[in-house]
């Protein structure tokens, strides 16, 4: 950052401290610390993704009664800001508070059923608006661009995959998880799990049109994005898995699924990237997608 960047990015930190202490006169502590913790992960004056620190202990709110703050506290500073950096890390903030919910819904789970979504979303509508945001002249901005507003997307279509199937996209290697979830699938309608597929199969079309990762000097809030990306990339590859194999076994006309699996090879080369993650899965999924199309 430029001298007169970073001290501009200062008086507003502190102009937004001095603000957090005048609101918070008759607030609880629990309250104040929340905001202040929000303040301090989403600074102007850090190239830095938010830190772990203050990361985990937003999410460890989130079990409790004071999650509406912390989600309308991120959200409020998304909203007012016009700041790349900060928006970046609103957005950061916001996708980790998401997947650290608990809890099933049920087949269908519906909006405004679920705390920490319903505020995101205001009569049908994403509050994830990036309309205003000031780009200075900077390499580290000018890359930062792009892929916030591109997550500004990604992160909607994981919402609605979390409203669609009632839980956020978030199931892990764990044999249970799996069991849990296969269970679930294999009692919901083959229209419900059709549905389901199509808006997972809507992550992974985002994730292709990524935009390019640069190549030089590493952004590492692009890079934190990516981090968080790609554990969404292997439950969602779980989550599609488990439903193809479930329709598999049903007497469902096989050509119902072509469509689906064209948008997904359409991805696959570009999906290719994230393939160490999970080689194992990676190798069953697509030769399960050959399969089903073959059929």
């Amino acid at each position: 950052m430029g001298t007169f960047t970073t001290l501009s990015g200062k008086l507003k930190d502190k102009a937004s401290h001095m603000k957090l202490n005048v609101v918070h006169m008759c607030s609880s502590v629990n309250t104040k610390t929340i905001d202040e913790a929000i303040l301090k992960a989403t600074s102007h004056t850090s190239n830095k993704s938010p830190s772990e620190k203050y990361v985990k202990f937003l999410q460890s709110t989130m079990a409790t009664g004071y999650s509406p703050q912390t989600i309308s506290g991120i959200m409020q500073r998304l909203c007012v800001t016009t700041n790349v950096c900060v928006a970046s890390k609103c957005l950061i903030l916001i996708h980790n508070m998401i997947k650290s919910e608990k809890g099933y819904e049920g087949e269908g789970g519906h909006r405004g059923t679920n705390s920490h979504r319903n505020l995101i979303y205001n009569q049908g509508e994403s509050n994830l608006k990036l309309d205003d945001l000031n780009v200075d002249s900077s390499r580290f901005t000018i890359e930062l661009v792009p892929w916030v507003r591109w997550y500004k997307n990604y992160l909607n279509i994981y919402l609605c995959i979390a409203e669609v199937l009632g839980v956020t996209p978030n199931i892990k290697e764990k044999f249970e998880e799996k069991r849990l979830e296969t269970q679930r699938v294999s009692s919901y309608t083959t229209d419900c799990i059709f549905k389901q597929v199509d808006f997972l199969v809507n992550l992974f079309e985002q994730i292709n049109a990524r935009p390019e990762t640069p190549l030089e000097k590493p952004n590492i809030i692009i890079i934190r994005m990516i981090g968080l990306m790609e554990q969404d990339y292997v439950s969602v590859m779980r989550l599609i898995k488990i439903r193809f194999e479930e329709l598999d076994k049903r007497t469902a006309d096989p050509a119902e699924l072509i469509p689906v699996l064209v948008r997904l090879e359409k991805c696959r080369e570009s999906l290719s990237e994230f393939c160490w993650r999970c080689e194992p899965l990676d190798k069953e999924f697509w030769g399960l997608v050959l399969k089903l199309k073959d059929n």
